[in-house]
Parts: structure tokens; sequence; C-alpha cells
């Protein structure tokens, strides 16, 4: 599996231009794929799209694009039938001729059993670098995104989550990363007020284009206040 690219502005600039094309498209589903459980050999069907569009779309500071009419499969699936977890890209097995609206998305605690589950069979390397910025993000969704009710995250929880954040930063190569502002904003989110302004400081901020001079102001304003939740950018 390839390591996710995780370059948080160049994915903003990207989306930027995505959006002044695709604002206009509808979101046409095409055949379902078809992926197969490698371990008890249970088939389901997940939604592909011919085309989509970005219109409403959110961004957050934890690399996380939300758009209703561009979803994504998620990247783990969970059998229906024995419960276990598995790759989806590993495990496809052709088209069906139907129509599917399911991805397959974990919840946060589902992310956890996964996690659990992949460093019992000694899951490493790139695959458990993805993990970890997974399960982060899962942890951002279920207790700052999703929740209509707020919910505190308990201290297992975040416990969990500062690792899997610091796991992941030590993990992921970011020699090509030119300007590391999500490596900030995750220290950040962490807790880790002292490496996340080491890393803003680290960043030539003359060199950065406007939206990237307004992340990194919005997360080192955060950072001086000792706020360490994700937050939705104004792009």
């Amino acid at each position: 599996m390839k390591k996710i690219i995780l370059l948080l502005t160049v994915i903003l600039a990207m989306s930027l231009t995505i959006n002044s094309k695709t604002e206009n498209t509808t979101m046409i589903p095409g055949n379902a794929e078809i992926v197969k459980c490698p371990y008890c050999g249970t088939e389901k069907e997940l939604m592909t799209l011919i085309s989509g569009n970005t219109f409403d779309a959110e961004y957050w500071s934890d690399n996380k694009r939300i758009a209703p009419m561009l979803p994504h499969v998620s990247p783990v699936q969970k059998c229906p039938n024995c419960g276990k977890y598995y790759f989806e890209h590993k495990n496809r097995h052709g088209e069906s001729k139907n129509t599917s609206f399911d991805c397959g998305e974990l919840t946060f605690s589902e992310w956890k059993e996964a996690y659990k589950q992949f460093q019992a069979e000694g899951v490493d390397g790139d695959e458990m670098t993805n993990i970890q910025f997974w399960v982060v993000q899962s942890y951002n969704d279920y207790f700052y995104r999703n929740s209509i009710i707020s919910v505190k995250p308990s201290e297992e929880d975040y416990q969990l989550f500062s690792e899997m954040v610091v796991g992941f930063i030590e993990s992921f190569d970011w020699k090509p990363v030119k300007h590391p502002l999500l490596k900030a904003e995750l220290y950040r989110e962490a807790n880790c007020m002292k490496e996340c302004k080491e890393v803003l400081e680290s960043i030539p901020y003359d060199d950065l284009e406007d939206f990237e001079k307004s992340i990194f102001n919005d997360i080192k304003r955060r950072m001086e206040s000792n706020d360490n939740i994700v937050f939705k950018l104004s792009v």
C-alpha cells in the first residue's frame, strides 16, 4: 500500500482547482465493487462513482475532506458475517451489475478494533502508518465532527489518540514535505505544544502562499491558547 498523501496545503490547493471543475458535475454511481472477506469468504458490494462533485465540501485541519457528493469508500472494511477487518484494495473481486451506496465507513470503536486486530496480525510499515492516521481522523470524527451532543473523550481514548499521532509522525516520511503544517497541527492536537512550536518555527513564513499563511496562523493562535481541538479550515 502506498503511503497516504498527507501534504495538507497541497491537498487544499488541489481541492480549490477540483472545486472549480466539479461543482456542477452530478454525482452518478457506477457498478458496485465486490470485495470478499479473506477470513470467511463473505462478499459485499461497495459504492463506485462515475462522477461526483465537491459542492459544500468541508476541509479540516487533520487533512479530512468531507464531500457529501463525492464520498469515498473506507480503505478498511468490516466483514458483516465474521466481524473481521481487511484492506479493501487487497480484496477486490470484480464488479457487480448493481449499484451500491455502501461505503463501508467504520466508527471510531470499529477503527480501534481494526487497529488491535492488525497489530496482533503483525501489520507494519506503511500499512500501519496509514491505520494510525485513520484512527486519528476517526477520533476527531466521533468527538468533534459528527457529534450532535458534545462527548468528552475518556482518558483511555485520548491516550490512544496521542499514541496514534506520535506513532504516525515518527513513521511518516516528511522529507518531501516542504511546509509540514500537518505535522505541527497533529502535535497541537496531541497536546505536544512544544513540538508544535518547533515545527512552526522551522517553516519559512514568508515563503508560504496566502492560504498556507492562514492555516499557519490558525494553528499558531490555537497553540498559544493551549487549544488542542481539530478545526474546520476556511477555504
